[in-house]
């Protein structure tokens, strides 16, 4: 079965989850994240690999149009519930970077 298919028929474990977030290709991290979110999965495993996504900021951890990947991942933590001043992505983001991460907060579909 086709991992995203996989995903959004809600058929992957929270422990396949956990090991999709360290998945390279941005379309399988949006979806595991988008859907981590979707159904408030919150585990300590995923909210270490979350922390350690939402650093990812640079031209290559591009997601769609101007978001990266580190901004989907702050975006999925807010939506766990997380706290914006405990997120080490969120702390070093300017205050545009700020803007974009909640105009993606407001954009996905959870």
């Amino acid at each position: 079965m086709n991992i995203v298919k996989k995903i959004e028929e809600g058929k992957s474990s929270i422990d396949e989850l956990e090991n999709l977030l360290e998945e390279k290709s941005p379309i399988v991290l949006y979806h595991a994240m988008t859907h981590i979110g979707k159904e408030s999965i919150h585990t300590e495993e995923i909210i270490k690999k979350l922390s350690g996504l939402s650093l990812k900021r640079e031209p290559q951890d591009k997601l769609l149009g101007h978001y990266k990947v580190g901004d989907l991942a702050i975006a999925t933590m807010i939506k766990l519930g997380e706290k914006e001043s405990e997120i080490s992505g969120f702390k070093i983001l300017d205050d545009f970077e700020k803007k974009m991460v909640f105009r993606l907060f407001e954009e996905v579909e959870w």
